[in-house]
């Protein structure tokens, strides 16, 4: 009985090493090649943009920002002329973990998201980089579907909440920034998990690159 017991074990063996030597007739997964997605736009309609919102837009700000306390108007050629911002910046791989830090928080509050705000927003004058002072930019933030106290459905962007038993829940901004009367907050002990993204570079300066968007 031992006998059978240890030929029956080895030919086990035998036929598990051999079938790792055998050659994979499978051909390894790649990586699926998707169509162009429904939000590429023509490479002329993008510049078109660009130079709409250059003469429209940025004659505007220019001349809104550059005024002294004194109402006089700052000329261009002054070093504290302050430009409009014509674009944000910002690295892709950051933009990937943020992308998959918000993936990973959503995940942990059991919600989906539905839409990625981008947000206009301005920098005070005592912000302490001296380049971005008082230029505008944009943040970023995930937006789910949140049902409201009437019982309709809205899309919003929202925050993650740890509660004080330590399970995470998402949380509509307005709600933890302005609550409304009776309507209960945060608990004390409860942490904020902010979603909103920023941190980017503007443009200018320097932007004097011919080969890019003029």
């Amino acid at each position: 009985m031992k006998k059978i017991t240890f030929f029956t074990a080895a030919l086990c063996a035998a036929l598990l090493v051999a079938s790792c030597n055998k050659p994979c007739d499978c051909e390894e997964a790649e990586t699926p090649v998707t169509g162009v997605p429904g939000n590429i736009i023509p490479l002329a309609a993008a510049d078109s943009l660009y130079k709409n919102y250059g003469n429209s837009r940025v004659s505007l700000i220019e001349m809104a920002e550059n005024i002294t306390e004194e109402g006089d108007t700052i000329p261009k050629e002054d070093a504290s002329y302050k430009k409009a911002t014509r674009a944000v910046k910002i690295s892709y791989k950051d933009l990937k973990e943020y992308l998959a830090y918000i993936e990973q928080q959503a995940d942990t509050a059991g919600i989906d998201i539905v839409e990625l705000r981008v947000y206009f927003g301005k920098y005070k004058n005592t912000f302490k980089q001296k380049n971005k002072k008082g230029r505008a930019t944009i943040f970023l933030n995930p937006a789910a579907e949140f049902t409201l106290a009437d019982g309709t459905k809205d899309t919003v962007s929202y925050a993650i909440v740890k509660g004080t038993d330590g399970k995470k829940r998402a949380e509509m901004v307005g709600k933890i920034l302005n609550p409304k009367e009776g309507e209960v907050g945060l608990e004390e002990g409860e942490e904020i998990g902010s979603q909103s993204g920023n941190d980017f570079g503007v443009i200018p300066p320097p932007y004097s690159d011919p080969n890019d968007f003029q």
